[in-house]
């Protein structure tokens, strides 16, 4: 056990210290291979295939030249009217991943050309 399933050559030259076996490798790799921990050990993990990057992240380019938009709400606002509301406007930056928020008073397309400025 001191040996912790080093192997089988680790294991036969320690054992050869003090005894000689014969058919020492054979003796040794049968054990080794029917011990559960011995298995586990010498498992190799799995390595997982990575995707190839968009050419926005790879190739350099100013910030917020690749610009990805989403909107979020409503929020509702506590000011003088308690029905007032608003939205999110998120702008992603493709190439630095940088994120850009805006808060908006509707959904409509004038309000977004003037968060977007």
């Amino acid at each position: 056990m001191r040996l912790h399933h080093l192997g089988t050559r680790i294991v036969l030259s320690e054992l050869r210290l003090d005894f000689w076996i014969l058919r020492g490798r054979q003796a040794i790799n049968k054990v080794l291979h029917k011990c559960l921990p011995f298995k586990l050990s010498k498992l190799e993990c799995g390595n997982q295939i990575e995707s190839p990057l968009p050419s926005e992240r790879v190739t350099s380019s100013l910030p917020f030249s690749t610009t990805g938009i989403d909107f979020a709400g409503p929020l509702y606002v506590r000011n003088k009217s308690p029905s007032d509301t608003t939205c999110i406007a998120l702008f992603k930056c493709a190439t630095t991943r940088a994120l850009h928020i805006e808060l908006v008073s509707d959904l409509n397309t004038d309000k977004f050309l003037l968060a977007l400025q």
